[in-house]
């Protein structure tokens, strides 16, 4: 993903021609781990979301990656899936649906006091931190935005009204990706924290720099507490 914007020009030109191209990038965020800064794609989102009328995937599973490469081979038009390269827990069934310009809703309920909106390997973060304040007696929602864009404004707004507290948590630099999709698709949010690499990342073992970087379940369960 990192060395995608040495292509950039390519991309952008194609949008003009009407291409049909579908890319891919992996080893995104500092999830990668001791490959070091120089390979850790953390401005590929906002690159890709700035072409006109891109299309921009983020699976989170095996399951998903296979729908939604699958859904983006089917369609016209410049497509981009962002992949993780860490190993991660399968969420979906096989038989389970993807669309386009939709969300997944992974854990509701009437006593939710947040809702984390989250995508790939955060995602899973996002998931430990839900075990983790379920013990405390806390309940969140928590929201797969697979797809950033198009991206699923209606489900959006209807959990950010249902909470009115609002995490997003990503593996990106903090402008152009899931934060502001999220923020641009509604403007009712009452309490709003953007979890994402403030800090210019290294080289370490991938769960030492999602700590370094407060992405992980824990830097969650913090700010949700903070919200309470």
């Amino acid at each position: 993903a990192a060395f995608l914007t040495r292509a950039f020009d390519q991309i952008r030109m194609a949008q003009y021609s009407q291409a049909h191209i579908k890319l891919v990038g992996s080893h995104v965020g500092v999830s990668i781990g001791q490959d070091g800064p120089s390979q850790m794609g953390l401005e590929d989102l906002a690159m890709m979301r700035s072409i006109l009328e891109s299309k921009v995937f983020y699976p989170a599973d095996a399951v998903s990656t296979i729908k939604l490469t699958q859904l983006a081979a089917q369609e016209k038009g410049i497509f981009y899936i962002r992949t993780t390269r860490e190993k991660t827990p399968v969420i979906y069934s096989n038989d389970e649906p993807f669309e386009m310009g939709k969300a997944k809703i992974l854990h509701q309920s009437d006593q939710d006091i947040v809702t984390v909106f989250s995508a790939g390997i955060t995602l899973h973060e996002a998931l430990k931190a839900y075990e983790v304040l379920k013990k405390d007696g806390i309940s969140i929602a928590v929201v797969d935005l697979y797809s950033l864009k198009p991206i699923d404004v209606e489900t959006i707004n209807k959990m950010a009204q249902k909470t009115k507290n609002v995490i997003v948590v990503e593996d990106h630099y903090p402008a152009g990706a899931l934060g502001e999709a999220v923020l641009s698709a509604t403007g009712n949010i009452g309490n709003f924290k953007h979890l994402c690499v403030r800090k210019l990342p290294r080289s370490g073992k991938p769960e030492e720099l999602l700590s370094y970087e407060q992405i992980d379940a824990s830097a969650i369960v913090k700010a949700v507490n903070e919200l309470k």
